[in-house]
């Protein structure tokens, strides 16, 4: 695997970036307003073309290794740690295989209470997607509905962790805008009932050059903004011609809490057979 840069395991340097997720909460309110009906989209890509681009930014798989940290406003932080593995179940640019978009194992490596526990999800073009975990603790695999669960009780749901497909929702850009001295444009994301998505639509910041989203902010069923995501332009790496943020952080509103994520590790495109998708697969350690 290839090590992320040193600069990700400096503690100074994680505890400055917490500053832009504080500014972001500021100008939350504002960016939640909703867009008056003269300043409709301007002229270009569409919000699909931009959110397309930012699906296709990706490889064909990968494995990860990940450290959350997460904090609430006592101050009381709590690190666990990840591998993901991900594959794309399209055949090159063609259709899905077997109705089938994409995998993905997510299993804690730390804490030690927790190690090996797992999980499967499996996400379909046209039926709801399969979810399976498998806890240490239980020493068994069992289907799940992972709608709005978080990651080892992080600011990050499954959701929020698992690339999204193009097909999960519909698409509006909004004006443009500049994130981190970075242009930027605006989309508005509503994902659709089969998705069973915890949020009721998203809008956000995407690269104009680069096609990463650096800025996310998150609305509940009721229609309130829950939380806020910002990953940070100078932490954004190019793999194989791949731009991937290598440190984002969500925080949530209500709560006043906060997850960071950190990419440690990363191998781009490795070679995942089927059989690492296999629900039995997930008591292996």
């Amino acid at each position: 695997m290839r090590r992320a840069p040193a600069v990700l395991g400096s503690c100074l340097a994680l505890v400055a970036c917490l500053c832009a997720a504080t500014q972001a909460a500021a100008q939350g309110d504002a960016a939640a307003a909703p867009v008056p009906a003269a300043a409709a989209a301007p002229d270009g890509p569409s919000g699909r073309d931009i959110y397309e681009r930012v699906v296709n930014n990706r490889f064909h798989s990968f494995r990860q290794r990940t450290r959350l940290v997460s904090g609430d406003r006592a101050g009381n932080e709590q690190e666990s740690r990840m591998l993901v593995t991900w594959r794309s179940f399209r055949d090159g640019e063609g259709p899905p295989r077997k109705g089938v978009l994409s995998k993905a194992v997510i299993r804690y490596t730390y804490p030690f209470d927790l190690r090996s526990s797992a999980y499967l999800i499996i996400n379909n073009e046209a039926e709801p997607d399969d979810q399976f975990m498998y806890l240490n603790s239980r020493r068994r695999v069992q289907r799940v509905n992972l709608r709005g669960e978080p990651v080892l009780g992080s600011d990050f749901s499954f959701e929020d962790v698992v690339p999204r497909e193009l097909e999960d929702a519909t698409y509006q850009r909004l004006p443009d805008d500049v994130v981190d001295g970075r242009p930027t444009y605006v989309i508005e994301v509503t994902p659709r009932p089969d998705a069973r998505s915890q949020y009721s639509r998203f809008r956000s910041w995407v690269d104009r050059e680069r096609s990463v989203v650096l800025k996310t902010l998150y609305w509940d069923e009721a229609g309130v903004q829950v939380k806020e995501l910002d990953a940070p332009s100078a932490e954004v790496r190019s793999f194989d011609g791949v731009w991937v943020p290598m440190r984002v952080e969500m925080r949530d509103r209500p709560n006043d809490s906060y997850t960071y994520i950190v990419i440690e590790e990363l191998a781009p495109n490795p070679l995942i057979e089927d059989a690492e998708f296999d629900p039995h697969r997930l008591e292996q350690h």
